[in-house]
């Protein structure tokens, strides 16, 4: 039964019912049949509404206005996309969390997971954040809804998340699972191969990704981002990127002092996560305890 809850019990925290189609494909480590699904949801006292299933009321008040927002917000990013085919040395670009899952609240902002050319991390971000933050497209504390904020970066060399996975670390498996790629899409399948340990607890998922046609051929670098790269390769550009590593994390550095140590900041050659305010233990804890509720 715990396979069939642990997906109710994760999206409730987005505020997002499931149908039984998705039920099944965020299965936690199993797969199962529709007919099976059925006789678990009916087991374990799941509420369902139309075609929704759900555990907690709050989770179906508004969701169509939160899932209309969230098309809302993917057409605000299919406007922005010559964004990323400015930025140098960029392999790919793809959203998570609450606009991936299709449940957009009033305050959401637009989580984003960059990958770069080995060893250009902090140039490709640098970069990013120029164009971000000229158009008033970047979040910060004071304005979040609809802004783009990109708290991972990896390099070609550190695809494999694996290493950063706990036991039953819930929040990455269906981040990681629902990510949609929205710049250089056919990317998506060497990061996907890479982080194949999806595959143990989201079979399903893992098969099925999370593609919009609407991103499908978005991969063409401006002449900018090829004049960059051309120019900042080489030992010329590995100095520029020491010091924009430099540069960078000095202010990243006095953000974690003024907002507290939090173990989900990682700042390093191939990898720079920022989220200053990251519940991914908690996510677990949440889940735990109510599994052992309605188990």
């Amino acid at each position: 039964m715990k396979e069939v809850l642990v997906p109710l019990i994760f999206f409730a925290q987005f505020n997002r019912p499931l149908t039984l189609k998705q039920i099944r494909r965020y299965a936690w480590g199993k797969e199962f049949g529709m007919d099976e699904l059925k006789r678990i949801l009916k087991r374990a006292a799941v509420k369902q509404s139309g075609e929704f299933y759900y555990l907690e009321e709050s989770q179906v008040q508004n969701a169509l206005e939160r899932e209309q927002r969230a098309e809302k917000f993917w057409k605000y990013v299919k406007r922005f996309l010559w964004i990323f085919a400015n930025v140098p040395f960029l392999k790919m670009a793809a959203v998570q969390n609450s606009l991936a899952y299709g449940s957009v609240g009033k305050k959401s902002d637009i989580d984003l997971l960059i990958v770069t050319r080995k060893n250009r991390i902090w140039t490709a971000r640098a970069f990013l954040l120029l164009w971000l933050s000229l158009f008033n497209l970047r979040t910060t504390s004071k304005r979040k809804y609809m802004k783009f904020s990109p708290e991972i970066l990896i390099d070609e060399a550190a695809l494999n998340l694996g290493s950063y996975v706990v036991s039953n670390d819930y929040l990455i498996h269906y981040q990681m699972a629902d990510t949609v790629p929205i710049w250089n899409v056919p990317f998506w399948k060497t990061f996907l191969s890479a982080n194949c340990w999806i595959k143990a607890k989201l079979p399903v998922a893992y098969r099925s990704s999370n593609i919009r046609e609407e991103f499908g051929n978005t991969a063409s670098a401006s002449w900018f981002a090829w004049l960059m790269e051309c120019m900042l390769s080489g030992k010329f550009g590995d100095r520029v990127e020491a010091w924009a590593k430099i540069q960078q994390k000095k202010k990243l550095e006095r953000a974690r002092e003024r907002l507290g140590i939090t173990p989900n900041v990682v700042l390093g050659d191939h990898m720079i996560q920022t989220h200053f305010h990251g519940k991914w233990g908690e996510f677990r804890e949440i889940i735990e305890e109510a599994l052992a509720k309605y188990s």
